[in-house]
């Protein structure tokens, strides 16, 4: 080879060693894990004296121009409390307008103003050694350490970026140590930027399994991706509950006898003598259920139509008498301050409780309708608040309810379940005035299906099922429908079965009719005692508490007859 081919050859050679190298370094660039880290604030985003909050493995990045969730003040952790509420414990009611916070057990109320070191519980005042709940930015934030007496939850704080990791007890969670070094990275996948280091033996809580990653929480708080690889020892683990298990107890109405409740419809003082002669017909009802209370204004304020007179005749004829109260008798009264004003509420809570001892009842029943979102809070602390003045002076306290529905959800039945001695799940109104379709008013199928429903919130011997004694007749003109409701003792008349007899829907379980007069379709899903019989059925084999029903005087004559054969042996 002559010296110019040599050095063709060295050239030749030099270039293709020269694109093996930019080759294999291509290769190891793509493949090779990547070094470059995400700083933790970036990822966090904390400034200031805020904290992240990370509760059972989650942290939910606040929306752009919000605040975190968490504050350190003076070496102090605060919580904002509608993050803490549903995140931790929704039992805390806040009053942005008096500015008290309050939490009620199964045995006290404790009661805080903003700002303060002091707080209450029931009368006793107690002392804690900082402010308890502190107003920050125009909203409320409280003190871990404090909410830790009454929720159950365990909680870390790390620095650089500030954030607080909390457990709450309960939470189930799948453990892991790590099998060698590594490196827990934002994302599943070798070049993903790194977030932490993770040392040999470190233990961490799988959130998520991808395949060869998965999404882990490290005891300091950091949430990334760590190969499977790395993982060992998985064990599934539960966070210890640091607190007493609370005990709601309740007072039953009878000891072997099943509730059969009817309510009376007492509009004035005068109608109770009325409702008083509608006693001696029922033996078989054991409760009587007059609505005699109400909420007459803004600042709690009770209205009372209740009768002396009428809880002694009730007591002679061996009847039990829950007075009803209803936040419906005024259209106009705002129900929101009542129920969310502490002021207020107390005043409603006191006088409900002292109407009560007057008259002279045996329990309370409380049927408060259309309650908002924006009310809820203040609805549910009412009940655990009027529950344990109940308890003390030895009241029955029933909560009516609608069936659940997605729009009643806020209702909260099993926080009902846990405060009142019975939930009244009020099966009808399945199709109510101003309904756009005509249909039942209460079909099998809707209160079979509201049972099972209510049956998820509330245990079987606290549920008693409420049935009417109505039905609607309904009118369909040009596809405009308008509704009559008719008692079941003058359905019949009301109606006038024409152009044919009624039908048994077996579905339903109703007899059903309908007739054209004109341009007019009238229908009605009529409610008998076959078909109230049908319903009752369901009460014994759900072993319920028992039956309700609205309202006396809408009765037939052998509605009460079909009552006693259901419930004779009970």
């Amino acid at each position: 080879m002559n010296s110019k081919s040599k050095n063709n050859f060295m050239i030749i050679s030099l270039v293709l060693a020269v694109f093996v190298i930019l080759g294999a370094f291509i290769v190891v660039r793509k493949y090779a894990p990547s070094k470059e880290r995400m700083k933790l604030n970036d990822y966090f985003n904390v400034s200031g004296n805020e904290m992240a909050v990370i509760v059972d493995g989650a942290f939910d990045k606040p929306q752009e121009g919000a605040h975190q969730a968490g504050r350190l003040e003076n070496g102090s952790v605060y919580l904002n409390l509608s993050f803490f509420k549903t995140k931790v414990d929704d039992g805390y009611v806040y009053d942005n307008v008096e500015k008290v916070l309050r939490y009620t057990t199964d045995k006290n109320v404790v009661s805080v103003n903003a700002g303060e070191k002091k707080y209450t519980v029931d009368k006793t005042s107690k002392s804690f050694d900082k402010e308890i709940l502190k107003d920050i930015d125009g909203e409320a934030y409280i003190s871990a350490d404090w909410a830790k007496n009454y929720s159950d939850f365990q909680y870390t704080t790390q620095k650089n970026p500030n954030r607080v990791i909390i457990e709450n007890a309960g939470w189930k969670k799948k453990v892991a140590a790590i099998r060698k070094n590594t490196y827990a990275r934002r994302f599943g996948g070798l070049k993903s930027k790194i977030l932490a280091d993770v040392k040999k033996n470190d233990s961490v809580v799988i959130i998520d399994d991808y395949g060869k990653w998965s999404k882990v929480v490290t005891s300091d708080g950091v949430i990334g991706c760590v190969e499977n690889s790395k993982l060992k020892d998985i064990t599934d683990k539960k966070t210890k509950a640091t607190l007493e298990k609370r005990e709601f107890k309740h007072k039953k109405a009878f000891k072997k006898h099943s509730i059969i409740l009817a309510w009376a419809q007492v509009t004035n003082q005068a109608a109770n003598s009325n409702a008083m002669k509608k006693l001696d017909d029922l033996s078989m009802v054991n409760v009587i259920s007059p609505t005699w209370f109400y909420i007459a204004d803004a600042k709690g304020n009770v209205g009372n139509r209740s009768s002396r007179e009428f809880v002694n005749y009730a007591h002679s004829k061996g009847k039990k008498v829950w007075g009803l109260i209803s936040n419906f008798e005024d259209a106009s009264i705002d129900t929101a301050s009542a129920l969310n004003r502490v002021s207020a509420r107390d005043n409603l809570v006191d006088q409900t409780i002292a109407a009560a001892i007057a008259s002279g009842v045996d329990g309370i029943n409380v049927d408060f309708e259309q309650i908002s979102e924006n009310e809820k809070d203040g609805y549910l602390e009412f009940i655990k608040e009027l529950s344990l003045k109940c308890k003390k002076n030895d009241l029955v306290l029933s909560v009516d309810n609608y069936v659940p529905t997605a729009a009643s959800a806020h209702y909260n039945r099993a926080v009902q379940a846990n405060y009142a001695d019975y939930v009244v799940a009020m099966a009808y109104d399945e199709h109510y005035a101003g309904s756009k379709e005509a249909g039942s008013v209460s079909s099998y199928p809707f209160v079979r299906d509201g049972i099972k429903a209510t049956l998820k919130e509330v245990p079987k011997e606290q549920l008693v099922l409420a049935l009417p004694f109505y039905t609607r007749i309904w009118c369909t003109e040009d596809g405009t429908v308008t509704s009559e409701a008719v008692g079941m003792n003058n359905q019949y008349e009301k109606f006038g079965v024409k152009g044919g007899d009624t039908k048994w829907l077996s579905k339903e379980c109703q007899n059903y009719g309908e007739y054209k007069s004109g341009n007019k379709l009238y229908q009605c899903w009529f409610e008998d005692s076959k078909s109230l019989g049908k319903k009752m059925e369901l009460v014994n084999k759900e072993n319920l508490a028992g039956v309700a029903f609205w309202k006396l005087g809408l009765e037939s004559d052998d509605a009460w007859v079909t009552v006693l054969n259901y419930f004779a042996e009970k």
